[in-house]
């Protein structure tokens, strides 16, 4: 995210990730945000957390963690429990390993990804009912994960008209991800009260799949200090999803 770094990774890319804004991160140490998740705009379908752990010895790297389990009165669509993290250099934000394991629908799903140093293509390694296989897939852009994204553009310097891309890690597979700050800032009802937010419009492909249509997905981040990310709708199998922010404690804001 650096100017030196973007200038040797992204020399050749029309766009790349949003420069981080000046100062530390708007999170600390043990700052965890939880989300209800919902189906169709209506059925409440579980639940989600993002924590910001302690750095690894020599305080490089930062571990991030998302932690994301369906309801019960939605196990006839989908059964998971899942856990995220993505371990990223404390300098850049960007991530150097991301790692998810997850149940679903008693399935046991492992992915793992080692990031750094940045290469001409992005390797998998993943386990799927313990069979397990590898995957090359060109690199793009920057690849981000979909952990790190959130913190990524949570400390991002976003301006109104802002344009980004970057390549997107989640649930084994990669992503084209090409986005856009909308123009006009929007207030939010919230569990913490009316938020002002940026909203951030992006599309989504497949790189394994790229035959399918892309998916929306927008995400609004709060323009406070805390830069918090607020809600989030999209697209995945089973139809529109969305994250609606809960909660947020620790971390000493």
């Amino acid at each position: 995210m650096i100017a030196a770094l973007l200038s040797l990774s992204l020399a050749a890319e029309p766009c790349g990730v949003p420069l981080p804004a000046p100062g530390p991160p708007p999170w600390t140490t043990g700052e965890v945000a939880s989300y209800d998740l919902s189906l169709f705009g209506l059925l409440r379908a579980g639940s989600l957390e993002l924590e910001a752990e302690r750095p690894m010895p020599g305080g490089k790297v930062v571990p991030l963690r998302a932690r994301a389990r369906t309801d019960p009165s939605v196990e006839n669509l989908l059964r998971l429990t899942a856990v995220a993290f993505s371990w990223v250099n404390v300098r850049t934000m960007l991530p150097e390993r991301y790692r998810e394991e997850a149940e679903e629908d008693g399935v046991h799903k492992v992915s793992d990804a080692f990031l750094s140093p940045p290469g001409p293509t992005i390797d998998l390694a993943y386990e799927i009912g313990g069979e397990k296989k590898t995957a090359r897939v060109p690199r793009q852009a920057t690849v981000l994960d979909a952990v790190s994204a959130v913190y990524a553009l949570r400390r991002a310097r976003l301006a109104p008209g802002d344009r980004f891309c970057f390549d997107l890690l989640g649930r084994g597979r990669v992503y084209r991800v090409r986005g856009a700050v909308a123009a006009r800032r929007e207030t939010l009802e919230t569990v913490l009260g009316k938020i002002e937010t940026l909203r951030i419009d992006a599309r989504a492909s497949d790189a394994g799949r790229p035959e399918d249509p892309a998916r929306e997905m927008h995400a609004w981040i709060s323009t406070d200090d805390r830069r918090l990310f607020v809600a989030a709708v999209g697209e995945i199998d089973l139809g529109p999803i969305q994250l609606s922010l809960a909660g947020i404690r620790g971390g000493g804001r």
